[in-house]
């Protein structure tokens, strides 16, 4: 659930003071690098589906790669470019409540 360009301290965890001084604090500065299937807004993941404009008219169920695995997409009858199907609580994990997760959001690019 940590962001973008996130700081963290890590009190005491740094460099011994001179003469036997405390120790001083450990900054880790946290850069995400992007990645080739998904794109991120907040806790939710965002990825995108090719499918053929038969399975966009008729209906498709497929599987798509997840960070949890495979996961089981249903592309519903009459679904239009740009439609979206929501995958719940396989997104980020929340940074302040690790039991709850963002989504991730399928967008269905149909082939014509």
């Amino acid at each position: 659930g940590v962001t973008n360009n996130t700081r963290l301290r890590l009190a005491n965890q740094g460099e011994v003071g001179e003469n036997g001084g405390v120790a001083g604090d450990l900054y880790v500065d946290i850069r995400i690098a992007q990645d080739d299937t998904f794109t991120r807004n907040g806790d939710d993941l965002h990825c995108w589906i090719q499918v053929p404009m038969s399975w966009a008219v008729l209906g498709h169920d497929l599987e798509i790669d997840t960070f949890d695995g495979k996961q089981s997409v249903r592309v519903p009858a009459g679904s239009q470019p740009d439609d979206t199907v929501t995958l719940k609580n396989l997104g980020v994990t929340h940074l302040n409540n690790k039991s709850e997760r963002g989504d991730l959001v399928a967008h269905i690019a149909v082939k014509i």
